[in-house]
């Protein structure tokens, strides 16, 4: 039996009747590698999100469902908004260092269509932002950073300059093994595949997750292979309480990035190609680890990732960051 066929048949033979979940969710995402005590590369990331309660698919997004294929998905429909940044491993040089990641921010906007079953979830991305000065990382850095008294910030006049950026992106979860643990707790694996397109980067990976706790079947999908926003609560699905720890790993082929090959400013400097000589590594993995509980009204999680290098300058091997995110439902 195909993959297509086998899925499409879990699919049509079991029932999902969605519970508290089905309630609008509000989330506060943060990224930040100072849980491992430094500033750099993908160094901060806030995000805001609101998830709709269940929504009927209708003529447009009807394509975007898993009931397309006859399930009795859960669909929701999010926006976001985000921030983050990247910054080379010294940002008290005035004058960036040669092969060192360049400065980077990003302020966006996300909209995301979610289908959600036991056996499969989905999720259709558009995302629309700006880089450089629009996207006031220089100022957010220098004021958090005098708050918690941290070094200040010194090279932000070398950042990637102002552009609009757009990216469409699909990503799957489809279950392999789901299996009773102890009396209360489950054990699953999943393959996890991702496409993204578009001037802010394009890439295509996949990889394996790991998970063990209670109600597998109600919140799978809502763990992600990501540095950046591992966690997406709104993904949750028929389940009132529940809790899990997971880990996964995931190989990425990504074919442009706009943080790392993006315009930057000569600022006077005599010989900027020295500088500005960063060449993307479109090899690429990430693992994560991570610790879910919520109840039928808030939740909360704490996740760990380790990024390999993204340039070939790189002189670190991984990049570690850590995540937090708090969420209620209503």
């Amino acid at each position: 039996m195909s993959i297509f066929r086998f899925t499409l048949t879990l699919l049509l033979t079991s029932s999902f009747s969605a519970l508290a979940a089905q309630s609008p969710t509000v989330t506060l995402n943060i990224d930040n590698d100072g849980v491992f005590g430094i500033d750099q590369d993908y160094t901060s990331g806030v995000f805001i999100s609101y998830t709709s309660g269940a929504v009927r698919p209708n003529w447009w997004s009807k394509p975007l469902s898993l009931s397309m294929w006859g399930a009795a998905s859960l669909d929701k429909w999010e926006f976001s908004i985000g921030h983050k940044m990247w910054t080379p491993s010294d940002i008290t040089l005035e004058t960036p260092e040669p092969n060192e990641r360049p400065y980077a921010g990003l302020l966006h906007g996300e909209f995301n269509y979610i289908s959600l079953h036991p056996q499969q979830s989905q999720r259709f991305n558009l995302m629309i932002g700006t880089t450089g000065e629009n996207s006031l990382s220089r100022e957010t850095q220098n004021l958090v950073h005098s708050i918690t008294k941290s070094d200040d910030p010194n090279g932000w006049a070398y950042q990637v300059e102002d552009k609009v950026v757009a990216n469409v992106g699909y990503s799957t979860h489809f279950n392999l093994v789901r299996r009773r643990f102890t009396p209360s707790t489950e054990f699953e694996i999943s393959n996890i595949s991702e496409i993204n397109l578009g001037n802010f980067r394009e890439d295509v990976s996949t990889g394996f997750m790991v998970r063990w706790g209670q109600d597998l079947a109600g919140n799978f999908g809502s763990a992600q292979i990501s540095a950046e926003s591992p966690f997406k609560p709104g993904m949750i699905g028929a389940s009132n309480y529940g809790w899990f720890v997971f880990g996964g790993i995931e190989a990425r082929y990504r074919f442009n990035d706009i943080t790392i090959e993006g315009e930057r400013p000569l600022n006077g400097l005599e010989h900027p190609a020295s500088y500005y000589q960063v060449t993307l590594e479109n090899w690429q993995s990430t693992a994560v680890v991570g610790a879910v509980w919520y109840t039928r009204h808030f939740g909360f999680t704490f996740t760990t990732t380790a990024n390999t290098s993204e340039y070939k300058e790189d002189k670190n091997i991984l990049h570690g960051t850590g995540g937090v995110s708090f969420y209620a439902f209503f």
